[in-house]
């Protein structure tokens, strides 16, 4: 796989968790992230899915809009499938976008501070 699909969990710790450990909490969200994320050493790697995990992400889907017709559409970054989608279908989806660290770091702390994320709000789909 060469997404560089990321999943956050909810919950706080000041110690690494294996990833089977992590596993246990609700997934919060799946972002594609800069790979430097990992490549600087600002987040270290504290483990790797295996093989059938990797398979049960087939089905991630973002949103897509195009900028000029407004035209929304589902995307599997995994599969590179792309299919019609609604307004609604596309408000409860993630926008298909790579994010800096610091973006995830922001929207990290403002679900931990109960408040509203502007780079999650900036990307919602547009009527």
């Amino acid at each position: 796989m060469t997404s560089p699909l990321f999943a956050f969990f909810e919950g706080v710790s000041e110690h690494e968790h294996p990833s089977a450990i992590a596993g246990d909490h609700p997934i919060l969200f799946k972002l594609a992230v800069m790979d430097s994320a990992v490549r600087s050493g600002r987040w270290p790697v504290i483990g790797k899915v295996d093989e059938a995990t990797v398979s049960s992400l087939e089905n991630i889907v973002f949103f897509k809009q195009d900028s000029i017709s407004g035209k929304l559409s589902a995307y599997n970054p995994i599969t590179n499938i792309e299919s019609q989608l609604s307004f609604d279908e596309a408000d409860s989806l993630e926008c298909t976008a790579v994010w800096s660290a610091e973006h995830v770091e922001d929207r990290l702390r403002d679900h931990l501070s109960g408040v509203p994320n502007k780079w999650w709000a900036s990307m919602r789909p547009r009527k």
